[in-house]
C-alpha cells in the first residue's frame, strides 16, 4: 500500500468533473429553467383540472365561427344574411310594411339563438308585416348623433315604415364629451386585453377563469360590463345622464318623423328587478345598487321623458303574467344567469324572449 494513499477513495471522472463545473456556471439559469418546466406544469394541470370542473361554457359567448354567415353558440345558432345582419336573408321584393328591430345583444339573440328570438317568435304570428332583425352585441343604443345617423341609414336603405329601438338598460349613457363621459382606466384596460389576450377566451380555461374573477372583481366595485361606471344600477344619482339618454332617444324619433318612420321604445328589464331570488342571489355575489332600481325607476324615468309621440312598453310586466309577482320566479327562470364567463343579469334565455314576444303581440300591438 502506498504510504497515506486511501484506496476508498476514487478520482472524480472527468464527465463528473465537467457536469459539476457546469452546474455551477449555470446555476441560476439551471433554476430559472425548472422553475418554468414547474409552471408550465401547473399551468397544464391548472387547465385540465378546469376543463373538467368549471360548471358553465367558456365559449358561450363566443361561439364557433363556423363561416362568415353562422356563428354556432352553445344557446343557438346565430346566422347573418348577405347584408351583415342577424336574421334569415330578406326578400326585397317582399310588399308587406317593413319593420326594423334596432339592439343590441338581445335582440341579435345572445341566449335564445336563430328561431327563439322575441322577433322571430313576433315575425312567425304577424304575418302580416316584414319583421328584421338589425342587433349587433356591443351595440350601445343611441349612443350619440353617429348612432342616430345609422338608425337612419337604415332606415331608409332597407324602406322601413318603423324602427322598434330595444332598450337595454345599459344603454343609459352620457353624451359624448359630458364630464361624466370620462372613461376609466379600467375602461382603456379592457380595450387592451380585448384586443391582444382576448383570443385565449374560449381557448383557455385558465385565462377565462381569471378573466371572470376580475370582472366579478370589477362589477362589485360597480363597473359595468363597458368599463365604465354601470350608471343604470344608480337611477336618480344619475338622473342627469338619464336625461341625456332620453333627449338622445327624442332627437332620434324627430329625425325618423322627418322620413316618415314611427319609433317605438321597448325597454327591458334586468333579471333582479323581475325575480327576488335573483335580486338575492346577485347581492350574495356582492352586486351593489340602488333601491329603486328594484322599483322600476329606471324605466319610469325613461318613459315619463319620452316625447308623448313615441310609443313605448316597459316589458318587466312580461314576466309577471301569471300574476305571482317576483317572489315566483328563480334566478335563472327566464334569464341566463351563469351560463356562461359572467354574472348575466341582462340577457333573457329562450323562455324569458317568449314571455316578452307575448307580451308585445298581446298589449302593445300598436309598437309593431
Amino acid at each position: 500500500m502506498i504510504p497515506g494513499h486511501d484506496p476508498t477513495l476514487r478520482r472524480a471522472s472527468p464527465g463528473r468533473e465537467h457536469a459539476r463545473r457546469f452546474i455551477e456556471k449555470h446555476q441560476r439559469s439551471i433554476v430559472v429553467g425548472w422553475t418554468g418546466l414547474l409552471l408550465c406544469l401547473l399551468l397544464v394541470g391548472a387547465e385540465l383540472l378546469l376543463r373538467y370542473t368549471l360548471s358553465y361554457r367558456v365559449d358561450y359567448y363566443t361561439g364557433d365561427k363556423i363561416s362568415n354567415r353562422l356563428i354556432r353558440f352553445p344557446f343557438g345558432d346565430m346566422p347573418f344574411n348577405s347584408n351583415g345582419y342577424p336574421d334569415r336573408e330578406w326578400d326585397k321584393a317582399d310588399l308587406r310594411i317593413r319593420v326594423g328591430f334596432w339592439g343590441d345583444s338581445i335582440t341579435s339573440g345572445v341566449g335564445a339563438g336563430f328561431g327563439y328570438r322575441y322577433t322571430d317568435i313576433i315575425s312567425d304570428t304577424r304575418q302580416d308585416r316584414d319583421y328584421m332583425n338589425f342587433g349587433g352585441p356591443g351595440e350601445d343604443g343611441v349612443a350619440d348623433d353617429r348612432a342616430i345617423e345609422k338608425i337612419l341609414e337604415i332606415a331608409q336603405r332597407f324602406q322601413l315604415s318603423k324602427i322598434v329601438y330595444a332598450m337595454d338598460l345599459n344603454d343609459i349613457l352620457p353624451d359624448k364629451g359630458a364630464p361624466e363621459a370620462r372613461h376609466s382606466r379600467l375602461y382603456k384596460t379592457k380595450l387592451l386585453v380585448r384586443q391582444y389576450l382576448d383570443v385565449l377566451r374560449s381557448r383557455s380555461y385558465v385565462y377565462n377563469y381569471l378573466r371572470l374573477k376580475l370582472s366579478a372583481v370589477a362589477v362589485r366595485m360597480g363597473y359595468g360590463y363597458h368599463g365604465d361606471e354601470a350608471f343604470e344600477l344608480h337611477p336618480l344619482r344619475n338622473a342627469v345622464i338619464v336625461n341625456q339618454t332620453v333627449e338622445r332617444i327624442n332627437k332620434l324619433s324627430v329625425r325618423l318623423k322627418q322620413h316618415e318612420v314611427d319609433l317605438c321604445v321597448v325597454v327591458f328589464p334586468f333579471e333582479m328587478q323581475i325575480s327576488a331570488d335573483a335580486a338575492a342571489r346577485y347581492q350574495q355575489d356582492g352586486v351593489r345598487w340602488s333601491s329603486e332600481l328594484l322599483h322600476g325607476e329606471p324605466q319610469q324615468m325613461i318613459l315619463g321623458r319620452l316625447a308623448r309621440d313615441i310609443v313605448a312598453v316597459d316589458l318587466a310586466p312580461a314576466f309577471h303574467q301569471n300574476g305571482d309577482g317576483r317572489a315566483s320566479i328563480a334566478v335563472g327562470e327566464y334569464f341566463v344567469f351563469n351560463r356562461g364567463d359572467a354574472l348575466d343579469w341582462v340577457h333573457p334565455n329562450r323562455a324569458g324572449h317568449r314571455l316578452v314576444a307575448e307580451y308585445l303581440l298581446k298589449n302593445a300591438a300598436s309598437c309593431l
